[in-house]
């Protein structure tokens, strides 16, 4: 397989903590160009080796060196420089939410179709294998017909006064940050398209919400929960009842928090089972990048996929 060149477009400590890194341990993967405006992008790139530093997003986007980029900027700057990099015909893995509504989506979705390119954002955590045998799971009737779903991500915000995720001028809000990822799972177990959903607000700071509960309704009859929050403890679980057992994941969306160890508990026929697997979510998701180019879309996240999920938060960042 043709070696990946990457550019990393922000400087944010997802890239630092975790993709990178994983970029560098993929094979057939490097990255060769970093360009960030908050002054970061010198350290990082002698802290990584990166060969080419652009004082712009464009300057890198005009690159030879570039066939990728993986965008990490405030949740508001994505639609722009995702399109920018679509429009210079380089594959485009963004972090979530890709968009804030509908209408940007689709645009992206066309124009990376039209310049040939993959566009793809990034829920790492679907491509750690937990969430897979989960699915495998469910689809083989170990716990039944599927009743109820209910996730958790919650934990404690630590800077209070100038974090981005606080800043309504910049996509913020725990929706956008964490509550995306009960959204994206409830999606993809049920794959029904809620048809009501009620939203709560417990607290909120510069008008931005920070701690929600969303209840949901599937035309299946299917109902779902979701809550997330600024505050508490890191809670990251999924509990599900079917007609004939129940499941626990108890690192559902950062298994490398469990040393990359998913565990799916379940418990059906009177009977209680743990599997565990293993991996590292993040690099799973370079290789099924890298792997999806040839077909411009990646059979574990679709493009209706990616459509839907945008759809729900929409949904319910109306309802909040």
């Amino acid at each position: 397989m043709k070696t990946l060149r990457w550019g990393i477009i922000g400087a944010a400590n997802i890239a630092k903590q975790q993709v990178i890194p994983a970029i560098r341990q993929t094979p057939n993967n490097e990255v060769t160009a970093i360009a960030s405006r908050s002054g970061k992008a010198e350290s990082l790139a002698q802290q990584f080796h990166i060969p080419n530093i652009f004082q712009s997003y464009e300057a890198l986007l005009e690159s030879p060196d570039v066939d990728a980029v993986y965008i990490a900027l405030p949740n508001s700057h994505h639609k722009q420089w995702a399109l920018a990099a679509i429009q210079a015909n380089k594959h485009v893995l963004c972090e979530k939410p890709i968009v804030l509504t509908t209408e940007d989506l689709t645009e992206l979705q066309q124009a990376a179709k039209k310049h040939h390119v993959l566009l793809m954002e990034a829920f790492m955590y679907r491509f750690h294998p937990q969430i897979g045998k989960a699915k495998q799971l469910i689809a083989e009737g170990t716990i039944g017909e599927l009743l109820t779903i209910r996730a958790r991500f919650h934990f404690t915000m630590e800077n209070w006064d100038d974090d981005i995720r606080l800043d309504p001028n910049l996509g913020g809000g725990v929706l956008n940050d964490i509550g995306c990822y009960p959204v994206n799972v409830l999606n993809y177990l049920i794959e029904e398209t809620p048809n009501n959903i009620q939203a709560l607000q417990g607290k909120t700071k510069n008008e931005i919400d920070t701690h929600i509960a969303v209840q949901l309704s599937y035309p299946s009859g299917i109902l779902a929960q979701f809550d997330a929050s600024f505050y508490g403890p890191m809670t990251q679980t999924i509990d599900i009842i079917g007609t004939a057992g129940t499941m626990q994941l108890p690192f559902a969306f950062r298994a490398d928090q469990n040393n990359y160890d998913g565990i799916i508990h379940y418990h059906s026929n009177n009977e209680t089972h743990t599997v565990k697997e293993t991996g590292n979510a993040y690099i799973e998701q370079i290789k099924a990048f890298h792997q999806a180019i040839e077909n411009k879309e990646s059979p574990t996240y679709t493009d209706a996929q990616m459509l839907q999920q945008t759809e729900t938060l929409e949904r319910i960042a109306k309802a909040l």
